[in-house]
C-alpha cells in the first residue's frame, strides 16, 4: 500500500466549535498500489485527546473502455464512538468520443435513522476541439419538499488563439421565480502567456443590476501565474468601483514550494481593507493591509506517509500573527451541522 494525503470534501456539512481551545486538524490517508481505493481521516488533535469526527472510503471502477465510476462513502461519529454512513457520493465518467465527454454526480445524505435523501445531482458535458472548449453544468439540489430541482446552470466557453492566448467566457444562471433561466453573474477571462514560466489572466464580473435590468461590471481581476524550479508563485489582484472609480480593494498572494521529496509547503496571504483609519482620517483611502495568512504543508513520512497541516491566522490589532484556535467540546459529541 502507498501512503498518502487526501482532500477531504463534506459538502455543506460544517462542525460547530468555539475559539477557546488550540487544536490540530490533520488529513490523513491511504492508497492502494493501484490507486483504485483509498481511506482517509480527519484527525482533530489537541493537548490531550485525537479525535476523528469524519473518514472517507471511495473507489474507482472502470466500467468499460470508455466509463470511469467513482464511489465514495463518508462516515460520521456518533455520541458513543461509532460511525454511521453520513453521505455517499457517486460519479460516473462517459468519453463519447475524442472530443466529448458527460458526466454525472448523486450525492445522497443518510439520517441517523437510516433514511437516504438526495442532496445533490450534477450533470456536466465538456466538448473539446482544436479552436477551444465548451462546457455546460448542471446543478440540482433539494427543496424544503425534498425534492430535486434545478438550481443554477454553469456554461463556459473557451477560444484559444495562434499565438497562444484563451479567451473565457463563463455564465452562471438561475431559475426565477417562473422557472424561466436569467444570467445571474457573467465572467470574461483573458489568459495570456508571458513566456515560459508566467501565464497572466485578467477578468472582469458582471452582475444584474437591479436597477437597470442590465449586467453591470462588479469586479475586475488580474492574476500573474510565476513558476521558478520548485516554486510557483501567484498573485491576485481585485478591483471594485469606488467614489474615484476602480479601486483596489483585495490582494491575494500564494507561495508554493515543492521539495525534492515531494513534500509541499504553500503560504497563502490575503490583504484588505483595513477597518480603521490610521493616516488619512478615511478607512477607504488607506493602503491594503494583511488580515490573513493560511499555511500549509504536505510533509511526506519515511514511511510513505503524508500528513496535511493547515495553520490559519489573523492579524491582531497590533499587527501581530495569531493562530485561530478552536473547542473541542463540540467535536467529542461528534457533532455535525448539515443543510
Amino acid at each position: 500500500m502507498n501512503k498518502r494525503v487526501f482532500v477531504f470534501a463534506i459538502g455543506s456539512a460544517a462542525f460547530t466549535v468555539a475559539a477557546t481551545t488550540f487544536a490540530q486538524v490533520i488529513i490523513r490517508g491511504t492508497e492502494s498500489a493501484d490507486n483504485s481505493t483509498t481511506h482517509s481521516e480527519v484527525n482533530i488533535t489537541t493537548s490531550d485527546r485525537n479525535l476523528v469526527p469524519l473518514i472517507k472510503e471511495s473507489k474507482d471502477t472502470k466500467v468499460d473502455s470508455t466509463t470511469q465510476r467513482t464511489e465514495a462513502v463518508t462516515k460520521a461519529r456518533l455520541n458513543d464512538g461509532s460511525y454511521f454512513e453520513w453521505q455517499r457520493s457517486t460519479a460516473t465518467r462517459k468519453e463519447l468520443s475524442p472530443d466529448q465527454s458527460v458526466s454525472s454526480t448523486d450525492v445522497v445524505e443518510k439520517d441517523r435513522q437510516g433514511q437516504d435523501h438526495a442532496s445533490r445531482h450534477t450533470d456536466e458535458t465538456v466538448s473539446k476541439s482544436a479552436s477551444g472548449e465548451i462546457a455546460e453544468t448542471k446543478m440540482y439540489t433539494r427543496n424544503t419538499s425534498g425534492q430535486l430541482v434545478l438550481d443554477r446552470v454553469l456554461d463556459a466557453n473557451t477560444v484559444k488563439g495562434a499565438d497562444g492566448t484563451a479567451n473565457t467566457t463563463r455564465l452562471e444562471k438561475v431559475p426565477d421565480v417562473n422557472g424561466n433561466l436569467v444570467v445571474k453573474t457573467q465572467r470574461e477571462e483573458v489568459a495570456v502567456p508571458h513566456g515560459p514560466n508566467e501565464n497572466v489572466v485578467m477578468s472582469k464580473t458582471m452582475a444584474a443590476d437591479h436597477l437597470t435590468g442590465k449586467l453591470a461590471v462588479t469586479a475586475q481581476e488580474t492574476t500573474s501565474i510565476t513558476t521558478d524550479g520548485g516554486t510557483k508563485r501567484t498573485d491576485s489582484t481585485i478591483l471594485t468601483p469606488g467614489r474615484t472609480g476602480w479601486e483596489l480593494s483585495g490582494r491575494t498572494t500564494t507561495t508554493e514550494t515543492t521539495g525534492a521529496n515531494g513534500s509541499v509547503t504553500r503560504e497563502t496571504i490575503e490583504q484588505g481593507r483595513s477597518l480603521f483609519s490610521e493616516k488619512t482620517g478615511d478607512a477607504m483611502q488607506e493602503a491594503l493591509v494583511p488580515q490573513r495568512k493560511i499555511v500549509e504543508q504536505e510533509v511526506r513520512q519515511p514511511n510513505g506517509t503524508t500528513v496535511l497541516q493547515r495553520d490559519v491566522f489573523h492579524r491582531d490589532v497590533n499587527g501581530d500573527w495569531k493562530t485561530e484556535s478552536f473547542s473541542t467540546k463540540e467535536a467529542d459529541k461528534g457533532r455535525i451541522n448539515g443543510s
